[in-house]
């Protein structure tokens, strides 16, 4: 089954987005995610004017990939979960932003990380918080049609079957799942058999080998791929792959991208 292939923001060389555009494009990427994440440059994205987002979108189109996705991690700093009803406020109102930049740029999905919490303790309250706040955005997605897709993290949400029972208590079709095999490997989770428990509810998947302590090309790690491949035939699942890495890991950025690219591609 063909699958399209995205490229994660942070593994292209820094620059302006414009340049990682035509990056991407040139590597032959499909689409492109970008990153909200919490530093103060990233999270700014989501004040972006109507003209700032003209701009980006014609950008995009020039060089000839699409915005798919967001990955949206600048709730790390803001958690919908906080104990601080301050910063819960703050979060939810990110997120309502994050939505109206999703609609602006065409983009169709936005990657919510899995933390209840992350700078302060998780408790049976914030776990309650975040998911109802989860919730109440997903109807704020629904009415802008952008699909809000947890993704599985090293704290509360870690494995898929969390996140499909936080999916299945919201019962909207606009709030899915998007794995990272490699976060589901470290977790000590098998990937295949997790991704198993996706079907019906998994919008796009995050790939790249592991450990993760340095860059590993995709195939010379730990992850079977192979086996993650076969599940996701046995599964019927045709959604994106988005290549998650980083750039600071790797000197040749157009090779590692190349081979991940060839790599999912020649599997696919």
């Amino acid at each position: 089954m063909e699958r399209k292939i995205g490229i994660y923001e942070k593994a292209l060389d820094p620059g302006p987005l414009g340049n990682m555009f035509g990056a991407g494009a040139k590597l032959g990427f499909d689409f492109f995610e970008i990153s909200v994440d919490e530093s103060d440059m990233r999270l700014a994205r989501l004040d972006w004017n109507a003209q700032e987002r003209k701009n980006i979108l014609k950008s995009a189109r020039d060089a000839g990939i699409r915005l798919f996705s967001m990955c949206f991690s600048g709730q790390r700093r803001f958690p919908m979960g906080s104990a601080d009803r301050d910063i819960e406020k703050i979060s939810v109102e990110m997120m309502k932003k994050a939505i109206e930049l999703a609609y602006d740029l065409g983009i169709r999905v936005i990657q919510v990380a899995g933390y209840d919490v992350f700078y302060e303790p998780h408790t049976e309250e914030t776990g309650k918080r975040f998911e109802e706040n989860l919730m109440h955005s997903a109807r704020l997605a629904e009415q802008n049609g952008i699909m809000l897709s947890i993704e599985t993290v090293e704290k509360y949400v870690t494995s898929v079957e969390k996140a499909v029972e936080i999916v299945e208590k919201a019962d909207s079709p606009w709030l899915t799942v998007y794995p990272d095999v490699a976060n589901l490997y470290m977790m000590g989770y098998t990937p295949e058999k997790e991704l198993q428990k996706a079907q019906g509810h998994m919008t796009a998947l995050h790939m790249r080998d592991v450990p993760d302590d340095g860059y590993i090309p995709l195939g010379e790690g730990e992850l079977d791929f192979d086996r993650v491949f076969s599940v996701l035939d046995e599964i019927k699942f045709g959604g994106p792959l988005i290549v998650e890495l980083w750039s600071d890991q790797y000197e040749d950025t157009a090779a590692a991208l190349t081979q991940a690219r060839d790599y999912l591609a020649h599997r696919m």
